[in-house]
């Protein structure tokens, strides 16, 4: 049977949307052909037009690096791919050695085994994760639709995360992570409209069946999940769906929020994910400054969970308070009136957040850490219990300091 046939049979399997993607890929296969897990992965999650099989990390350099390559699915043999900042010439490669994909571009493991295909970033050097806004990962993605897939990633401690949904992208942008380990980096995955570049940009994630495991070595904030409009990323908006995902060993298992970003949203659905053996579960704002510059005022979030969990964490952590979920309209670390016009809102559905050390589930609707002032006006959170997660203790506070006109506020509705 011809490679076109075998390609052919799995287009079967798929919706009619995208059986003339798999035509095209049976025209335009470049590899070995064969029935493989990787490729069966490939076509049934992406319409590529190319798929591309590579072995080693010089094929895999290649296929990313190549211009003409834009749109293709990456299907990788299994094997342990290093990364380095510069090839056996000691020439240096591109992007110092990280693996920033392509738009439309896709990465793929072995099907059922994520062991099988490791991404080894532990040889990169610090500067191989220096960008123009701070630090960066080894992985990057975000432009137009982007998907990985049934691999590991083992990071770097200087890496900002092991995969980063940062890149300056187009409209729309889209991204699917989902079979991953991802470890030993800041962040197992780090979904971000950054600065200027991304304002107004819209990233609709799909994160599932992800394992993220803590640093042995911090630097900065270790958190697992990362679901964020940074830094002048003002009407960013990140739509993100997440099921079934492990976050543990980090200092904030998830954090969700708009951070020194105006009249930007996030909207989060979770559903079975497991947030366990960190400091805080997670900690989910509307309106979020923590430096000395930027403001994040009329901002929107929303995270509503079904049957997930925040139980067990029971770390030490520096600058929050241990406990299951942390939630504020708006907050600032260092300076006053920084975050007003704020609104997070949190609806939870048969979800467990218990066995924490502090306070299990906590809420402000306004927080500023410094001693003097507010941290603005008119932020609200807004919490939702419903069924078994009715019994879940809310330690409700409208604003810390007071706020002497009244305007922040939390409502608790069971």
């Amino acid at each position: 049977m011809t490679s076109t046939r075998r390609i052919l049979q799995l287009c079967t399997t798929l919706s009619l949307a995208i059986v003339a993607a798999c035509d095209r890929s049976a025209d335009r296969l470049t590899g070995p052909a064969g029935d493989s897990p990787s490729l069966r992965g490939a076509l049934q999650a992406s319409v590529a037009t190319t798929v591309l099989y590579v072995d080693g990390v010089e094929q895999l350099y290649a296929a990313v690096n190549d211009p003409s390559n834009e749109g293709a699915a990456i299907a990788l043999s299994p094997g342990a791919y290093v990364l380095s900042a510069t090839d056996a010439a000691g020439v240096a490669r591109p992007n110092s050695g990280r693996l920033e994909l392509q738009r439309d571009m896709s990465l793929y493991g072995s099907v059922d085994d994520r062991s099988a295909v490791v991404i080894d970033a532990s040889q990169l050097t610090v500067s191989s994760f220096n960008v123009s806004f701070g630090r960066t990962a080894p992985l990057r993605i975000g432009r137009g639709s982007n998907t990985i897939e049934w691999l590991t990633v083992q990071g770097h401690v200087a890496a900002a995360g092991g995969i980063t949904a940062e890149l300056p992208g187009t409209l729309p942008t889209r991204i699917r992570v989902a079979h991953v380990v991802s470890g030993g980096s800041t962040r197992g995955l780090d979904v971000r409209n950054v600065g200027a570049a991304n304002a107004g940009r819209r990233i609709d994630a799909e994160i599932v069946d992800n394992e993220f495991i803590g640093p042995s070595v911090v630097i900065g904030m270790s958190e697992g999940i990362r679901l964020v409009n940074f830094v002048n990323a003002d009407r960013g908006v990140i739509v993100a769906t997440l099921r079934g995902n492990r976050a543990h060993g980090f200092q904030i298992g998830c954090i969700v929020a708009n951070n020194r970003s105006s009249d930007a949203i996030v909207d989060v659905r979770s559903s079975g994910d497991r947030f366990s053996g960190n400091a805080l579960g997670c900690l989910i704002a509307g309106g979020l400054s923590q430096a000395v510059t930027g403001v994040a005022n009329r901002n929107s979030t929303t995270f509503e969970a079904h049957g997930s969990a925040f139980v067990d964490n029971t770390s030490a952590i520096a600058g929050f308070a241990p406990g299951g979920i942390s939630v504020m309209g708006g907050r600032s670390v260092l300076r006053a009136n920084v975050a007003s016009d704020n609104t997070v809102s949190v609806a939870l559905w048969g979800t467990r957040v218990s066995d924490n050390d502090g306070v299990d589930f906590q809420a402000f609707g306004a927080l500023l850490d410094a001693p003097l002032g507010i941290a603005g006006t008119n932020n609200h959170a807004i919490i939702e219990l419903h069924g078994v997660s009715k019994q879940i203790d809310v330690v409700a506070t409208d604003s810390r300091p007071v706020d002497p006109t009244g305007s922040n506020t939390v409502t608790v509705r069971r």
